[in-house]
């Protein structure tokens, strides 16, 4: 037949097909079908959109990352060394990993750093970063001549779809020093494929400013483990130094932001430069206070486009470009811990300042550790309430959920013809402002020696200097406190490593507050723990904590 006249002759019948096709799909769209696993708990309400907040995994414990992987599934680690896998559909969880050298005891070793590499489907590579321990290392001592067996290692993986689980361990970094604390860590992968690695101080600040170690620092480093011909030192991982502990870490728009923990004040949201030094010990946030200013004027310093004081203990950071959540295109998605909420920060056209911030679920789920963003623009959040913290600071924390902990949760659009499902749901809207934090002192020489007390040390020592039991020492009838040499050195440099006070034995970091204040406010705050604390009657002087300070290098 010729396929003119078959047209001609069929054409009415084609156009009344179509359009009856078109009708019945209009009348048979199928509602959308949420995963039945998930259990529903808010709506956060925006301006045009609104939003689903569902709780998808619980009893995890102390979990620290959460990827999207290129397989369409949910990767999230557990600090004692296990990797899981979540399918996202059916909500089966299976642990694809477990290291028994893991090293998980104090504040922040484990295993920490995970990202996949980003053609996973033709590349199963998981690359991970893990603390353990080597009592067989002799010659690594901690800040109190201690022996330090902490080290940690930066690890590649192979996944086996076959037998879902990961083998195949192949080595990029070991003995890496490590800590009980500060560890950092975060993993990402740029946009020009190289993987960034950032590590914090271990409790050491002097780590930060030597290019011959690799704590205090962000590495970049080839997928296969070499060293990258563009790095800013030749045959060298080193990519940026002086940080203190970093525990936020993504590539987007072509640039690498960090976000890291400040001691008491100056957390501090960054962008990663070639060869940027980043501050620390020498600078807390910006380049404001005369110590600091001294050390910027010889050192390029590159400051942080946004900071808080107080602090929120910033963790997992990620970017959101989604068309899935218009208000929330171009932000950096940011958890926090202390903050116990999701921050949401507005960059503006070059990607370079925050211009705006918004807050969400403050205190509804405890602790957020880690964020991720599926490509479909649906959010999700790990907690961290089973860690030490709030253990140690119960007193910091209201409406932390007792049972069930740690969680996964979603965030994700609810679809038009779900909404009814949800109308008994609890609706929450962005939060006016963070919550109450303990403010660091304000600069100056008429600080008061209670309040500058209050705002360093009460956290740890508490309100009458009693301490806490197999954590933080007393300060009232101790040696350290009488001898005002050993008291001044301890809190200028800090300390870390075991200690005998009063009979008992304590085994955790304390900060330096060299940076943080100011002569004078040493002098208030010493003589305060001193003469009213304790009945001592000789004072200390801004010139002893002056020939002290200058006698000794950070």
């Amino acid at each position: 037949m010729n396929s003119a006249n078959f047209w001609d002759k069929n054409w009415n019948n084609i156009v009344v097909l179509c359009l009856l096709c078109l009708v019945a799909s209009c009348n048979n769209t199928e509602p959308y079908k949420r995963p039945s696993f998930e259990k529903p708990k808010f709506i956060i309400e925006l301006a045009e959109t609104r939003l689903l907040v569902s709780e998808l995994e619980r009893d995890l414990v102390q979990p620290w990352e959460i990827t999207w992987g290129g397989d369409g599934h949910l990767w999230f680690t557990e600090k004692k060394g296990n990797v899981l896998r979540m399918d996202p559909n059916s909500g089966a969880v299976k642990k694809v990993l477990s290291i028994p050298e893991v090293f998980s005891e104090g504040y922040t070793p484990g295993l920490l750093g995970m990202v996949l590499h980003p053609e996973f489907m033709n590349n199963p590579y998981v690359y991970l970063h893990y603390t353990y321990t080597d009592s067989t290392l002799t010659n690594e001592f901690d800040r109190r001549g201690n022996p330090n067996y902490v080290k940690s290692r930066l690890v590649r993986y192979a996944y086996f779809n076959e037998n879902d689980t990961l083998m195949e361990s192949e080595s990029i970094f070991h003995e890496i020093p490590g800590s009980r604390g500060h560890n950092g860590s975060r993993l990402t992968i740029s946009d020009d494929n190289k993987l960034l690695f950032s590590i914090g101080d271990v409790a050491n600040s002097r780590n930060a400013q030597t290019e011959e170690s690799l704590p205090g620092k962000v590495l970049r480093i080839n997928l296969d483990g070499s060293v990258p011909d563009d790095n800013p030192i030749p045959d060298s991982y080193f990519y940026s130094m002086g940080h203190r502990n970093p525990q936020g870490l993504v590539a987007a728009n072509g640039k690498i932001y960090s976000s890291e923990h400040g001691p008491d004040n100056d957390d501090e949201i960054n962008i990663i430069k070639a060869g940027g030094n980043y501050g620390w010990p020498f600078v807390e946030g910006y380049c404001d206070k005369e110590n600091e200013l001294t050390f910027c004027d010889t050192v390029a310093v590159t400051e942080p486009i946004y900071n808080w004081t107080p602090t929120i203990a910033p963790a997992g950071l990620d970017y959101y470009n989604n068309d899935a959540i218009p208000e929330w295109k171009n932000n950096l998605m940011l958890t926090t811990l202390k903050g116990r909420s999701l921050w949401l920060l507005e960059l503006d056209e070059s990607g370079e300042r925050i211009i705006n911030e918004r807050i969400y679920l403050q205190k509804q789920f405890g602790r957020f550790r880690d964020l991720c963003v599926a490509p479909n623009g649906d959010v999700y959040i790990v907690t961290s309430n089973s860690d030490w913290h709030i253990g140690r600071y119960g007193w910091m924390y209201e409406n932390v959920p007792e049972n069930g902990n740690d969680r996964v949760l979603k965030i994700s659009v609810i679809h038009e013809s779900e909404v009814e499902n949800f109308k008994d749901l609890k609706v929450l809207t962005e939060d006016n402002k963070p919550i109450e934090m303990f403010v660091q002192a304000k600069s100056g020489n008429d600080a008061n020696g209670m309040f500058v007390y209050n705002n360093n040390c009460v956290s740890c020592h508490m309100k009458q200097g009693q301490g806490i039991p197999d954590f933080a020492p007393p300060l009232i009838g101790t040696k350290t406190v009488a001898d005002k040499t050993k008291l001044i050195e301890t809190v200028l440099f800090g300390m870390s490593g075991e200690i005998e006070v009063k009979g008992k034995k304590y085994n955790e970091i304390m900060p330096g507050f060299a940076v943080g204040l100011s002569n004078n406010e040493l002098k208030d705050l010493l003589n305060f723990i001193r003469l009213t604390a304790n009945d001592y009657t000789d004072s200390i002087s801004v010139k002893e904590i002056e020939v002290i300070r200058n006698s000794r290098t950070l």
